[in-house]
């Protein structure tokens, strides 16, 4: 009687995609973004939140940069599926350290590192969440206009829960719309105001959860 023959599958391996995210902010960023992580039921393998390293936005490229090599040498980094993103704020970097900023930019564009810039300030991405604005905004006229909808506003606050979730698919068609009339218009990239690239990421988070 022949003996049975039995083959053994080799091993397989599933890989998830993974987001790796470097923050201007020490606070209001990572708290937000954590947020969705957490509501999400993401595991910190799937998206990484990286420690605050500065707040320059060429110290915000450079963390995330490192952080992907690291990734890279562990062999856990995959070019085809994988992200990383550098967040910051524009008006502020743009008006005192211009080299900084271009610099930053170029880096990151060079490196294929994702960029998700709020211009004026992250406050102006929780504004769209509650109403249409597509004029120039100064940092702190966005701040009172936001408080008009979250009254008594903290930057040490999460509110993604709170008040922010169920508005995120609204404030992610007004950030296109933005996008679509600065280039109808010509205007500069990342020019006030602008969430180019936060509205991505969160989307991009938001897939990964489903």
């Amino acid at each position: 009687m022949a003996k049975s023959s039995f083959k053994r599958n080799a091993p397989t391996r599933t890989v998830g995609k993974k987001i790796l995210i470097a923050c201007e902010g020490k606070c209001t960023e990572p708290k937000y973004f954590n947020a969705i992580r957490q509501d999400l039921r993401l595991t910190t393998v799937q998206v990484l939140i990286l420690p605050h390293d500065g707040t320059d936005p060429l110290s915000v490229v450079n963390t995330v940069l490192e952080a992907r090599k690291d990734k890279k040498r562990e062999k856990t980094w995959f070019d085809d599926q994988d992200s990383a993103w550098a967040v910051f704020d524009g008006d502020e970097h743009i008006a005192n350290n211009r080299p900084n900023w271009c610099q930053a930019i170029q880096i990151a564009k060079s490196q294929k590192i994702n960029l998700a810039i709020t211009n004026p300030s992250i406050e102006f991405w929780y504004l769209i969440h509650f109403q249409d604005h597509s004029a120039t905004i100064a940092r702190d006229k966005a701040k009172e206009r936001l408080k008009q909808h979250i009254p008594n506003y903290d930057k040490a606050r999460c509110y993604y829960l709170e008040k922010l979730k169920g508005l995120t698919q609204d404030a992610i068609a007004r950030a296109k719309h933005l996008d679509n009339l600065a280039k109808h218009d010509n205007r500069p990239e990342y020019s006030n105001p602008c969430c180019s690239g936060i509205s991505q990421l969160v989307e991009m988070m938001l897939k990964l959860g489903n």
